[in-house]
């Protein structure tokens, strides 16, 4: 069972909840953060019931094909104008509910899965979907469907809690550079435009990672081989660089070093070799 958001998802095709309350407390807190930390709901995580349901529906109408029973997208508009007048109506008082809002969807929004209007209206779209999918979808295919959709939530939240995770040790780093980290010892280098630099024997070639400040006054993130390094003083913007220090979970010089020492099998190499 997964935890879930406030208001909590109430199933729509499967027997027992998806969800439990609280999911994001869960999962920040599984990941390393504080339970109470900030973190941005994603994008892609539904905020409510409602959007929830606009994106399950929307999730139903893409996998149209083989995998819900239509050959064709055709075949799915041409199954709902059938199913509408004969379904059983959601409101006694409106007996052409689910016509009416079939009628409204356009070919495109069935084929292509994207329900378009004010937000009431794609409402009233994805609650016509659902309903005519009840009836004439194989109740395992949408089960898989809404499985699928709280794995996705799951994973999008667990993927902002560990970048939240990520941007809080890069600032830790930045602000106070560790003397070692992943077989990387701090050198203390002597050229003014260097912020912060690390050496270690990388794959048999003793290297100096480092940032540092460049002509332009940008900081930048580079490793040189030690004898480049030591052969134009300590000096980077001089020395040739080995490789550039690149990263995916960060912005910015010092998050591309952090990235960089992590990345690489390194040997230690003692201050005094250097």
């Amino acid at each position: 069972m997964l935890p879930t958001a406030e208001p909590p998802f109430d199933p729509i095709f499967v027997d027992e909840p998806l969800l439990i309350p609280n999911y994001e407390e869960t999962i920040i807190s599984t990941v390393g953060l504080p339970f109470y930390a900030d973190v941005t709901r994603p994008d892609e995580v539904p905020a409510d019931e409602r959007e929830r349901t606009i994106d399950l529906a929307e999730r139903i109408l893409r996998a149209s094909g083989v995998r819900i029973g239509f050959g064709h997208h055709e075949k799915v508009r041409t199954s709902m104008e059938s199913w509408a007048p004969n379904a059983d109506e959601e409101c006694d008082a409106d007996p052409g509910y689910w016509r009416s809002h079939v009628l409204l969807m356009s070919p495109q929004e069935m084929n292509f899965g994207q329900l378009d209007g004010e937000p009431e209206e794609r409402y009233k779209k994805a609650k016509t979907v659902l309903a005519w999918a009840r009836e004439c979808i194989d109740s395992d295919v949408l089960q898989e469907i809404e499985r699928s959709q709280a794995e996705d939530i799951k994973q999008a939240w667990y993927d902002a809690a560990e970048a939240e995770l990520s941007q809080r040790e890069i600032e830790q780093f930045a602000e106070d550079p560790p003397e070692a980290l992943d077989g990387w010892t701090k050198l203390d280098a002597d050229y003014d435009a260097v912020t912060v630099a690390y050496v270690a024997d990388n794959h048999g070639t003793p290297s100096v990672a480092a940032v540092f400040e460049g002509a332009d006054s940008e900081l930048k993130a580079r490793e040189f081989t030690l004898e480049e390094w030591k052969e134009n003083d300590g000096n980077p913007r001089e020395a040739r660089p080995n490789r550039f220090c690149v990263t995916t979970d960060g912005d910015g010089a010092y998050a591309q070093l952090r990235s960089h020492l992590l990345t690489f099998e390194v040997e230690s190499m003692e201050p005094l070799e250097v």
